[in-house]
């Protein structure tokens, strides 16, 4: 997980209070997934950032490919064609899905483990999480990575938890390279 740009934060911030004000949290996190989708599809990227097309082209492009949106979230698409943000529309999307689930008590966590996790161990990390955060529940994005070895890394927002294998050898090996023997 890279980290977000500060812009997208500033318009997640804004989009939350206008979601808290309606109620609208799952609404907004599907359009902001749909904007996000959009931008990212390589020929409307290069729609979106060409100065061949006008303004009110792109908007209009806007209305047509997101007709199941709420107006404001098409509002915030042309804006972020406007400022040539488009690229921030992935980060604005999670950074809104994180303010939205502390508000609801949701702690979101991304854990990689070098095989899937079987019901009793996903129960395990779930509970750890929950612990850690004091969330009342937990969202699980469960990853692959054989690298890890064995054990979990386990990342809540800008924290990381790496309780790997690779992390344990990798820090043996720096001791043993700092004691000399």
């Amino acid at each position: 997980m890279q980290a977000r740009d500060p812009a997208a934060k500033r318009y997640a911030d804004a989009v939350f209070g206008i979601a808290e004000d309606s109620g609208g949290f799952d609404a907004w996190a599907s359009d902001l997934d749909d904007i996000a989708t959009l931008f990212a599809d390589p020929a409307a990227a290069g729609y979106f950032i060409s100065s061949r097309f006008t303004q009110a082209d792109k908007e209009s492009v806007v209305d047509r490919a997101l007709p199941d949106a709420q107006a404001p979230a098409r509002s915030l698409a042309k804006l972020l064609i406007r400022k040539r943000r488009t690229a921030l529309a992935p980060q604005i999307g999670a950074a809104f899905r994180d303010r939205a689930n502390a508000a609801r008590g949701v702690a979101s966590a991304a854990v990689t483990t070098a095989v899937p996790l079987g019901a009793d161990a996903r129960a395990a990390v779930v509970e750890a999480v929950r612990g850690y955060t004091g969330a009342d529940s937990v969202e699980l994005d469960e990853q692959v990575d054989p690298a890890v070895i064995g054990g979990a890394v386990v990342r809540i927002g800008d924290r990381i938890i790496d309780g790997s294998v690779r992390a344990r050898l990798a820090s043996l090996r720096r001791s043993l390279a700092g004691s000399g023997t």
